[in-house]
C-alpha cells in the first residue's frame, strides 16, 4: 500500500517528487497523470482509494513553470478488505486539491511563445491535450492577471472562452461550440492563428518587453545575460523526439530491448530496431502479411532506419541481438567450408570426360550467407535468381556503406531503387542484361533492412528527392533518438552485472524462440483449393481489424491540407501496411496464430512513432528558407555593417527583403523573431527600435 498523504495538505508543497513516485502513473499516453490502485491519499476519506482518479497538475502562481501540487478529480472507491478478491461496498465522487497552488498544464516547457488563460474546465482540458499551456480560473480576469504574474515577459498572454470577459477584451479569443470538434493539431493551428491575428491588431509599442528611456544608440545595458538563448526558426528542431513505444510490444520482445540497452548503454530505441529486424529476418521467411486485395497476402519484410552518432553503441547493439542468428550463420558457413573441401577433393579423382555430368549429379556447395553488410543490388540479385540465397538481410551499422555506395549514386541509383521496391513489395526480383549467365527471375525472396548510421550520413540521403520520389524511404521505419553520451559511467556492480549478461533470462529467454524459428521447417498449410502455398498468412483478428482501420483513418485524416501529415503523404499512405507486416512479424515470434488486438496495437504504435520522426527529422514540412529567417538576416547584415545593435523599425521595414516590405508581411515575421528570442523592441526618444540579441553579433 502507498504512503499516504500528510495530515495537513499544506505540507505536500515541499514533497511534490515524493508524491508522484508513490501515487502517480509513471508510464501513460495522457497529458493528465492517473492515480494507481492503492493510493490512500486523502486524510479526509482515509478508508478511500483513489486510483483511477485523473491528477491535473497545479502550478505557483508566482511562477507557473513550478508544480506545486495536484488537483484530484474522479471517482474514490471503499473496498471490502476480507473478500478476496475485495469487493467494493462505498463509491465517492472526489474533487480536492493536494498541495496548493492553480491549475496549469504545459508551461513549464522549455520554449514557450504564448500562453491561455481560460475560465472554462472543458476547454482546459482539451487546450491542455493539443500540448498548449493553459491556466484554468473560475474567473476569466483572474486568469489573465495569474498568467501576467507567473509567465516570463517573452511569452505572449490571451485569453479564450465562451463569454467575453470584463477586463482585457483585446486579448480574448471568441470560441463556440465547433471548438470542441477539432483535434489537436486543429487546437494549435487555431491558437497560432489567433495569437497571430492579436499581435497585428495591438501597436506594436504596447509589447515593448523592455520600456526604457532616452538612451544612446550603443547602450551599453545590452548584455548577453539580459537575453534568453534564439530558438531555432526551423519547425523540424522544435518537435521534441518522442520515446519509443517498447511499453507497448509483446513483454519478451520488450525485455529483451530494456536488457540490451541496459547492457550495452544505448538508447532504447536504438535496441528496438535491432531486436525488432532480427525478429523481421526471421519471420520474413516463415509467414506472410494479410492483404486485403490479396488472398496470399504480401512480404512480412521490414526495413529499418536508425540514426546515431559515432560511438553511439550500434554495433554493440546489433552483436547482441542477433547472436543466436550469426551462431547459426557461422555454423552453416563452417558446414558450407567442410563440404566445399569435400567437393573439392572428389572433383580431383574424377576423369575429366565424366566431369561435367558428375557436376551435374553433385552441384558445387554454394556460400550459405544470409546476412550482409555490404553487397549492392547486382549481386543480391544474382543470388536470388540462382537459389543461392532466399531470405537476407542487410544489416549495417555503416549506413553510408550503402547510401554512399556505387549502387545508390548516378545512373545506377533508380534502378536500383526500383528492384530494392519491388523485393519489399512483392518478393521478386528479376535481371535481364545481354550476354549475361545470371539473367532470369526469382519468386518468393525476402529481405531486411537495418541501417544504423550517423546524422552527417544520413541527413542527406534522408533529404535526397529521389529516395523520396521513389517510395524507398518511406518503407522505412525510422527512429532518430537523442545520444545518451556522458551518462554511461560504470560502477563495480554493473561491470560484474556485465559478466554475467549472457545469462540474463530476459535475453535467454529471446535468444531461445530464435534458434526454435531457426530450426523450424519452412510451414505448410492447405487451402481450399488443396493447394500448399509457400507463405502462410498470419490474418487480422475481427478486434485486430478494427484497430487497423482506426489507424488508416488517422493517417488519411491526417494527410488533409493543414494537418500533420499534408506534406508527407508518400510516408502517411505506407503507415497501415507497415503496421500489418510489423504485426505479422510480432505475432509469429509471439507463436500465436493470429495477429490479436495486443499485437496490432503495438505495430500501430511502432509506426506512428516512426511517423512522428520522419515528421520532425528533415524539412518535409517546409524546405524553403522562411520570411522570419530572410530578415533576421538582414538584420544582422544591416547592424554589423552599422556597427550597432539597434535599428529603426520603420528603416527596417523600408530595407527588408522586397516580399516583406509591407506591414501586413512585417509584422508577422518580426513578432516570430520577437518569440524566438531574436529580437526585441526598444523605445528610443519617442521612436521604436528593434534590438538585436547581442549573440547574433559575435
Amino acid at each position: 500500500m502507498n504512503a499516504k498523504c500528510p495530515d495537513t495538505l499544506d505540507m505536500f508543497s515541499s514533497s511534490v517528487e515524493d508524491f508522484e513516485r508513490d501515487n502517480l502513473a509513471k508510464n501513460t499516453n495522457s497529458i493528465f497523470k492517473k492515480v494507481i490502485a492503492d493510493s490512500y491519499i486523502d486524510p479526509k476519506n482515509p478508508d478511500f482509494d483513489f486510483g483511477g482518479c485523473t491528477a491535473y497538475p497545479l502550478a505557483s502562481p508566482k511562477n507557473l513553470n513550478v508544480i506545486t501540487g495536484y488537483f484530484i478529480n474522479g471517482v474514490a472507491h471503499k473496498y471490502d478488505t476480507t473478500t478476496e478478491p475485495h469487493t467494493v461496498i462505498e463509491k465517492k465522487k472526489v474533487a480536492f486539491n493536494v498541495g496548493g497552488g492553480v491549475l496549469a498544464t504545459n508551461t513549464n516547457k522549455k520554449y514557450l511563445s504564448y500562453a491561455i488563460g481560460t475560465d472554462d474546465h472543458n476547454l482546459f482540458v482539451k487546450i491542455a491535450e493539443a500540448g498548449e499551456a493553459v491556466v484554468y480560473h473560475k474567473d476569466i480576469d483572474t486568469a489573465y492577471s495569474i498568467l501576467n504574474d507567473g509567465m516570463p515577459e517573452t511569452v505572449f498572454r490571451l485569453i479564450a472562452g465562451f463569454n467575453p470577459p470584463q477586463q482585457n477584451q483585446d486579448l480574448f479569443v471568441q470560441l463556440d461550440d465547433s471548438f470542441s470538434t477539432l483535434d489537436k493539431a486543429g487546437v494549435k493551428k487555431t491558437f497560432l492563428e489567433k495569437v497571430n491575428q492579436l499581435k497585428q491588431s495591438i501597436d506594436f509599442e504596447s509589447f515593448n518587453q523592455h520600456q526604457v528611456g532616452e538612451v544612446s544608440v550603443d547602450r551599453k545595458a545590452n548584455k548577453v545575460n539580459d537575453w534568453q538563448a534564439p530558438v531555432s526558426l526551423r519547425n523540424d528542431t522544435l518537435i521534441q523526439s518522442k520515446p519509443y513505444p517498447i511499453d507497448e510490444l509483446p513483454k519478451v520482445v520488450r525485455d529483451a530491448i530494456l536488457a540490451t540497452a541496459e547492457y550495452v548503454q544505448a538508447p532504447i530505441a536504438m535496441a528496438a530496431q535491432c531486436v525488432l529486424a532480427s525478429i523481421s529476418f526471421l519471420a520474413q521467411g516463415k509467414v506472410n502479411a494479410p492483404k486485403e486485395t490479396n488472398r496470399e497476402g504480401m512480404p512480412s519484410s521490414l526495413f529499418f532506419l536508425t540514426e546515431g552518432v559515432s560511438g553511439g553503441r550500434k554495433s554493440s547493439c546489433q552483436k547482441l541481438v542477433e547472436l543466436p542468428i550469426r551462431e547459426h550463420e557461422r555454423q552453416k558457413y563452417e558446414d558450407y567450408r567442410k563440404a566445399l573441401d569435400d567437393w573439392n577433393a572428389t572433383s580431383k579423382t574424377i576423369e575429366s570426360k565424366e566431369f561435367s555430368q558428375w557436376a551435374l549429379d553433385n552441384p558445387r556447395p554454394t556460400d550459405p550467407t544470409s546476412i550482409f553488410s555490404d553487397i549492392t543490388i547486382e549481386t543480391l540479385t544474382k543470388f536470388y535468381i540462382k537459389g543461392i540465397v532466399k531470405n537476407a538481410s542487410l544489416s549495417s551499422d555503416e549506413a553510408g556503406q550503402f547510401f554512399d555506395g556505387h549502387t545508390m549514386k548516378g545512373d545506377t541509383a533508380k534502378s536500383a531503387l526500383g528492384a530494392f521496391t519491388k523485393l519489399f513489395d512483392d518478393g521478386y526480383c528479376q535481371r535481364n542484361r545481354a550476354s549475361s549467365d545470371d539473367n532470369g527471375t526469382a519468386y518468393d525472396v525476402r529481405l531486411t533492412f537495418n541501417l544504423l548510421g550517423q546524422r552527417a550520413v544520413l541527413a542527406g540521403a534522408l533529404n535526397d528527392p529521389t529516395l523520396r520520389g521513389q517510395g524507398f524511404l518511406p518503407r522505412f521505419i525510422l527512429t532518430a533518438p537523442e545520444s545518451i553520451a556522458g551518462k554511461r559511467t560504470h560502477t563495480v556492480e554493473f561491470r560484474q552485472k556485465l559478466k554475467n549478461s549472457h545469462n540474463d533470462p530476459r535475453l535467454t529467454k529471446f535468444w531461445d524462440r530464435c534458434r526454435d524459428i531457426l530450426k523450424d521447417e519452412l510451414p505448410v498449410l492447405l487451402n481450399e483449393s488443396g493447394e500448399v502455398p509457400y507463405f502462410p498468412v498470419m490474418q487480422l483478428s475481427s478486434e485486430a481489424e478494427l484497430l487497423e482501420l482506426e489507424f488508416y483513418n488517422e493517417c488519411e485524416i491526417l494527410q488533409g491540407i493543414g494537418k500533420q501529415y499534408e506534406f508527407m503523404q508518400p510516408f502517411a499512405s505506407r503507415a497501415n501496411e507497415l503496421a500489418r507486416r510489423l504485426g505479422a512479424v510480432l505475432a509469429y515470434f509471439e507463436n500465436k496464430s493470429e495477429i490479436d488486438a495486443e499485437v496490432m496495437q503495438s505495430a500501430c504504435a511502432v509506426v506512428r512513432h516512426s511517423l512522428s520522426e520522419w515528421f520532425r527529422y528533415s524539412d518535409i514540412e517546409a524546405a524553403e528558407e522562411s520570411d522570419s529567417e530572410k530578415l533576421i538576416k538582414y538584420l544582422v547584415a544591416k547592424c554589423k555593417k552599422d556597427k550597432t545593435n539597434l535599428l529603426q523599425r520603420t528603416i527596417a521595414m523600408k530595407g527588408a527583403p522586397l516580399q516583406i516590405r509591407k506591414a501586413k508581411e512585417f509584422a508577422p515575421c518580426l513578432s516570430e523573431l520577437i518569440e524566438f528570442n531574436y529580437v526585441r523592441l526598444i523605445t528610443v526618444n519617442r521612436s521604436t527600435y528593434i534590438e538585436l540579441n547581442p549573440t547574433l553579433l559575435k
